[in-house]
């Protein structure tokens, strides 16, 4: 089968209907009418000659073969947007998408600034576009092994062969308990290792129990798919756990969450950007990259300003 430009136009229409679960989503998601969607979809299963999605009154899904066809049609069309990027390198011009990856509640993280990146990226490559996924890291690590992402910003939870890691900054953890937790009251001078694991914790699969780390003996109540989760089971006071201190601050400051022995026990999450070993960046990754650095070293420059002043 060799593809044409309406193919290819045929197949992101297809994509976006797949991680839309239908049509009804992808009509706002790529601002077309319904009939057209239904077109391109047509046309795909004319020129692949099979079913790729069955729609109805039994709802939405994917074909076997469909399946196949979209997984295989997002590494094609990834393919071809890095294809764009790199003739656009040639020229010295920054052109087409930068598929980032990031884990969840990133914006919150007062210490990157990532709306600050984005802006700085956006104002100085102007015919760039940014496409960001949120994610586990495990999920994005294998997006980016596969090529559907250029790039992940996310916790150095375990390396996967083929990925390349720069650490870029460290993001703190303590554990935490609701107003409505038994350890929400006791004193801070009788607050024990020995006391917390007395009580069951929530954890996050993907964190290797690194979150355990400092509690042996401790007792895993539930698993939490991503840092939301972890924080409502949290908030529900049946269970402690690990949450970012920029994340648990809002909480923390109205008084429904309390930071457990934070001065004795707290863990250290480094953060890391990472690409694909073995090739060099291209000019949009690596333009993306240095507004990450300069902001990095910005924030770090002005905390030892603070620090300073606070000092004097």
């Amino acid at each position: 089968m060799k593809l044409s430009a309406a193919d290819l136009k045929s197949l992101a229409v297809f994509r976006a209907v797949a991680e839309h679960r239908g049509f009804a989503g992808a009509q706002t998601a790529l601002n077309m009418s319904q009939s057209a969607i239904s077109f391109h979809v047509r046309a795909l299963e004319e020129r692949l000659g099979f079913t790729v999605c069955r729609r109805g009154r039994q709802g939405f899904e994917l074909t076997d073969r469909g399946a196949i066809a979209y997984e295989r049609g997002k590494v094609l069309l990834a393919a071809v947007d890095d294809f764009d990027s790199e003739m656009g390198e040639l020229r010295s011009t920054v052109i087409g998408t930068l598929r980032l990856g990031i884990v969840d509640n990133t914006i919150m993280d007062t210490n990157l600034r990532m709306d600050a990146v984005v802006r700085e990226f956006l104002r100085k490559n102007r015919q760039a576009r940014l496409d960001i996924s949120v994610g586990s890291p495990d999920q994005l690590m294998g997006d980016i092994a596969n090529g559907e992402l250029q790039l992940g910003i996310l916790p150095e939870t375990s390396q996967m062969e083929g990925l390349q890691y720069r650490q870029i900054y460290t993001e703190v953890h303590s554990v935490y308990c609701a107003r409505t937790h038994p350890l929400y009251g006791s004193p801070d001078e009788t607050m024990t290792i020995d006391a917390l694991i007395e009580h069951p914790f929530v954890v996050r699969p993907y964190a290797n129990l690194q979150e355990l780390h400092s509690f042996p003996g401790a007792i895993v109540g539930a698993h939490a798919s991503n840092m939301e989760a972890q924080a409502l089971l949290i908030l529900s006071g049946h269970y402690i756990g690990n949450l970012p201190n920029h994340y648990a601050a809002q909480w923390v400051q109205n008084g429904d969450l309390r930071p457990l022995i934070p001065d004795r026990i707290s863990i250290q999450s480094p953060f890391c950007v990472v690409t694909r070993s073995g090739r060099r960046p291209s000019l949009i990754v690596r333009n993306f990259i240095q507004e990450l650095i300069a902001q990095s070293w910005q924030m770090a420059h002005d905390d030892d300003k603070v620090g300073a002043v606070t000092e004097g």
